[in-house]
C-alpha cells in the first residue's frame, strides 16, 4: 500500500502496518540482484527517512527509549548506505556548473577554460571516489537486522493506552506539532538575525525537519487529498533548494581540504577562488528561495496548524462513520429500526499490534 493511513484502519492497526511495509520496501531495494545499485540505494534511504519520521509523529504513543532507540537503527542504516548515494550527489551538484559554462555563447576568455579545466578536474576526483555496490557482507548484515525490526513494529504501541476521542492527539498531535515547532522556530531564526548569516549546519537541521513534516503530511493525504498534496508540494519545493545547497556546501568543503599541491600556479589558486565565488552565489540564490517558501510553510503557531489538521480528521472520520452506519444498518420488519448493540465504550490498553 502507499505511505499513508487508510480510513479503514484504526491509528493502531495502521502505524505498525506502514512501518512493515517501509521496512519491506528497503529490503526489496536492497535485495537487488546482483548488488543494489544507486538509485535503489537512494530509495532505501529515502524509505529509512520516512520511518524516522513516522516514529517522530507517533512520539506521544511510544515509550521514547524505544522510539530512540529505532531512530538510531534507521538514522546508522542509512548512513551505512551513504558511500555510494554521496559521490554522486557531489557529482550532480558539480553538473549545475557544468552545464553553466557549456550554455556560455561565444568565444571563451582564458579564465572560462581555465575554470571548465579545474571542473573537470574535480569531477575527476570524486569520480575516483565513487563505490559502485556494497560489500555483500554489508548487505546480508543489514538485512538481518532490517527483518528483526520488521518484527519488532508490531510492538512498537504496545501499551498504549487510547480513549475515544483520544487517538489524534495520542499518535498524531503531540508529534505533529513538535515536527512543526521545531522548524518553525529556525525559521523565525532567520528572521530575526538574517537568514544570510545561518550557517550550512542550521539550513541543513531546517531540511531534516521540513523533510519529515513532508512525510508525515504524506501519511495524513488521505484526509483532504487536494489540500494536503498541496502543501506537500510546497514541502517538496523547499527541501530540493535545501538539498542542493548543503550539496554546494559539502562540495565547497571537499574543494577546500584538498591537500595542498606546491606544483600549482598562482593562476590555479585564483581559478580556484573564482569557482568558490561561483558556487557560494548559487548556494545564497538557492537559500533566498528556500527561505521565502519556508516563511509561508511555517506562517502558522505549531498549535493552530496541529489542531486545524485535527479538525480536518475529525471530519474525514465523521464522514467514514456516516458512511459505513448507512452501510451496515440492519433493517427488520416494517418499522425500519436498528438493531441496539448494548455496548458501551471502555478504554483499550493495546498489549500486542496485529503482525
Amino acid at each position: 500500500m502507499a505511505f499513508r493511513f487508510d480510513i479503514q484502519e484504526t491509528f493502531l492497526k495502521a502505524i505498525p502496518r506502514v512501518a512493515r511495509e517501509r521496512i519491506d520496501r528497503v529490503i526489496e531495494s536492497l535485495n537487488e540482484k546482483p548488488q543494489p545499485g544507486a538509485e535503489s540505494i537512494h530509495e532505501a534511504r529515502k524509505n529509512l527517512k520516512s520511518l524516522r519520521s513516522l516514529l517522530r509523529l507517533i512520539r506521544g504513543s511510544i515509550d521514547d527509549d524505544l522510539r530512540e532507540r529505532e531512530n538510531v537503527f534507521f538514522r546508522d542504516a542509512g548512513r551505512s548506505l551513504s558511500t555510494i548515494r554521496d559521490p554522486q550527489a557531489l557529482l550532480e551538484a558539480l553538473e549545475y556548473f557544468r552545464k553553466q559554462h557549456r550554455a556560455h555563447l561565444g568565444p571563451s576568455t582564458p579564465k572560462q577554460e581555465s575554470v571548465r579545466a579545474f571542473i573537470e578536474k574535480i569531477r575527476g576526483e570524486i569520480e575516483k571516489s565513487l563505490v559502485d555496490r556494497l560489500t555483500p557482507g554489508t548487505v546480508k548484515k543489514l538485512l538481518r537486522e532490517l527483518r528483526a525490526a520488521r518484527r519488532r513494529a508490531a510492538l512498537w504501541l504496545e501499551g498504549a493506552l487510547v480513549r475515544p476521542g483520544n487517538e489524534w492527539e495520542l499518535f498524531v498531535g503531540t508529534g505533529l506539532r513538535r515536527t512543526y515547532r521545531k522548524a518553525k522556530n529556525l525559521v523565525w531564526q532567520f528572521e530575526m538575525m538574517g537568514y544570510e548569516t545561518a550557517d550550512d549546519k542550521t539550513w541543513h537541521e531546517l531540511r531534516k525537519c521540513a523533510k519529515a513534516l513532508g512525510y508525515q503530511l504524506r501519511l495524513l493525504r488521505p484526509i483532504w487529498p487536494g489540500m494536503t498534496n498541496a502543501l506537500v508540494d510546497e514541502i517538496d519545493q523547499l527541501t530540493d533548494r535545501l538539498g542542493d545547497a548543503n550539496d554546494l556546501a559539502i562540495l565547497r568543503g571537499k574543494i577546500l581540504n584538498e591537500p595542498y599541491d606546491p606544483s600549482d600556479s598562482q593562476e590555479t589558486g585564483e581559478t580556484r577562488r573564482v569557482f568558490l565565488q561561483s558556487l557560494d552565489r548559487r548556494k545564497q540564490e538557492l537559500h533566498s528561495e528556500a527561505f521565502e517558501i519556508a516563511r509561508l510553510i511555517y506562517a502558522e503557531k505549531p498549535g493552530q496548524f496541529e489542531r486545524r489538521l485535527g479538525g480536518y480528521w475529525q471530519i474525514w472520520s465523521w464522514q467514514s462513520k456516516v458512511k459505513d452506519n448507512r452501510s451496515s444498518v440492519t433493517v427488520y420488519g416494517q418499522a425500519g429500526r436498528r438493531r441496539p448493540t448494548g455496548r458501551k465504550t471502555k478504554p483499550e490498553i493495546l498489549t500486542s499490534s496485529p503482525s
